[in-house]
């Protein structure tokens, strides 16, 4: 019983054997036709390369203007007529007035509680545009990010907030 048992388990473990090296054959097999292909590409480029050379064609992207992207940094920064509205609203500086009344307000928007003692504050704000801001909040231990609408009452200054939504990290 015992011889049959480890005749199995040679069996097996040879069968392993054979199998795992026929995948790795495979895999090498692969890896060397990836790679003929990528070293035909370089020489089919390097000719190409070449012929535009010898027809003395120049290279056009070269003197291109890069195109104007608007990056992340741009977005979540209020426009002049923006600025100029929420002024008139009776807000001295729109942008500063605005995050310093949510955190002064903090405790009664933050729609999460802290865990293991922690206190949940708002760690950095973004004004969107003139009715909506982003803000992210944490405690130390866990965070996330909420939509925030807000309305400024004309002649007050006096800034109303809802959260709109909101998600945990």
């Amino acid at each position: 019983m015992k011889n049959i048992i480890f005749l199995l388990f040679c069996a097996f473990s040879l069968f392993l054997a054979i199998y795992y090296y026929r995948q790795y054959a495979e895999t090498q097999r692969q890896l060397t036709l990836a790679n003929r292909r990528v070293l035909d590409r370089d020489s089919m480029i390097y000719g190409l390369q070449k012929k535009v050379e010898q027809n003395g064609i120049k290279d056009t992207t070269l003197n291109k203007e890069p195109e104007v992207v608007v990056s992340p940094s741009t977005l979540g920064k209020l426009s002049t007529s923006e600025i100029n509205r929420l002024k008139a609203k009776g807000l001295k500086n729109p942008e500063a007035d605005l995050k310093t009344n949510l955190t002064e307000n903090q405790q009664n928007i933050v729609p999460q509680k802290g865990t293991l003692g922690g206190t949940m504050a708002i760690r950095d704000i973004q004004i969107l545009n003139e009715r909506y801001a982003l803000a992210y909040f944490e405690d130390g231990h866990q965070g996330g990010y909420m939509i925030l609408k807000y309305e400024v009452q004309p002649a007050t200054g006096r800034i109303n907030w809802v959260v709109v939504d909101s998600y945990k990290i």
